[in-house]
């Protein structure tokens, strides 16, 4: 069904009179990464194609390496900018960056920014306000919360994060707003890549010395790097877990209502076009996954015993 929504979409897309396929140029793309290729630049690779466009790529991979993201920008993305028509930007610290070498000079294309308005990306989600546009990859809390709580029920919640990235910051503080009302205690998890922390906190929660019901994974780079290390982690440790995004629940972690980063590399893709057909990126909306799917991780919920409902059972994307 989603493929079908994404194929429909693209289609709405072209039969709005944003630039016939016949008419579609190529295109030269920067791509300013922060931790590698991932499904959200597979989509947007493929969306383009779709559209009919040929795109020449250059390719910038920070490496979640703060230092070397400002060498990329400096020195390879600046002295050669306009001979960019576009530059592609995934994530909140990448995106950043980028704003403030380009400075409106070249249309950016922003994906996977999971709070463009908090984290002073774009003016609001009605309009991004300058000459920038884009995806974020945000499902709202109350809505990944209250699936959760039909699962598992929640009095203490671990929230890992990275303090080192304002995206993490912002998801942190929003779950604490969204956690009140649903008188649920927030017992932060701070885990800078730096000291072992993440480590540290992983055997915290194994040996008990820090107990909760659940732990919240964030959209959060670093975090989700370990995500293999911290799926087997939490399922050794009979540790429930809420996932943002479905790279968790595909490495051990119980449940989350997620995005699909590839749909949203095609979204990403689809504002280009609108660009192309005349439509100014300073007027557009943030674009985000409005149909996000419950996945389950099926092994991890029979280790933890976790009984999921059939109402939740029948729309769910087991993974096994």
């Amino acid at each position: 069904m989603r493929r079908l929504a994404c194929a429909l979409l693209m289609s709405l897309v072209i039969s709005l009179g944003f630039v016939p396929l016949a008419s579609a140029k190529t295109l030269r793309i920067a791509m300013v990464l922060w931790r590698g290729e991932t499904d959200g630049e597979k989509g947007f690779r493929e969306g383009l194609k779709e559209l009919g466009y040929t795109v020449q790529y250059t390719v910038m991979n920070a490496n979640q390496d703060r230092a070397e993201l400002g060498r990329l920008l400096r020195e390879d993305l600046k002295p050669k900018l306009e001979t960019f028509d576009y530059v592609y930007v995934f994530g909140t610290t990448a995106t950043l960056a980028t704003k403030t070498i380009v400075q409106d000079k070249v249309p950016v294309i922003f994906n996977i920014v999971a709070d463009p308005v908090g984290a002073g990306i774009v003016k609001s989600v009605e309009v991004s306000g300058g000459n920038i546009a884009g995806v974020t990859n945000e499902i709202p809390l109350a809505l990944q919360l209250s699936t959760a709580l039909k699962i598992v029920p929640v009095k203490r919640l671990g929230v890992f994060f990275n303090p080192r990235e304002k995206n993490s910051m912002l998801i942190r503080d929003k779950i604490a707003e969204v956690a009140a009302p649903l008188k649920i205690e927030v017992v932060d998890l701070r885990s800078p890549p730096a000291q072992d922390m993440l480590q540290e906190n992983l055997q915290k929660l194994r040996d008990r010395s820090i107990v909760v019901d659940a732990v919240y994974l964030p959209a959060d780079s670093f975090i989700v790097s370990n995500a293999k290390l911290i799926g087997t982690e939490l399922r050794a440790a009979k540790v429930k877990s809420i996932a943002a995004i479905e790279t968790y629940v595909d490495n051990g972690a119980l449940m989350g209502v997620v995005p699909d980063y590839q749909e949203l590399g095609k979204l990403a893709a689809g504002i280009v076009h609108r660009h192309q057909g005349g439509q100014r990126l300073q007027e557009m909306a943030v674009f985000a996954d409005r149909e996000p799917e419950l996945k389950i991780n099926g092994v991890t919920s029979r280790a933890l015993g976790v009984t999921i409902p059939d109402a939740l059972r029948k729309r769910a994307v087991l993974v096994e």
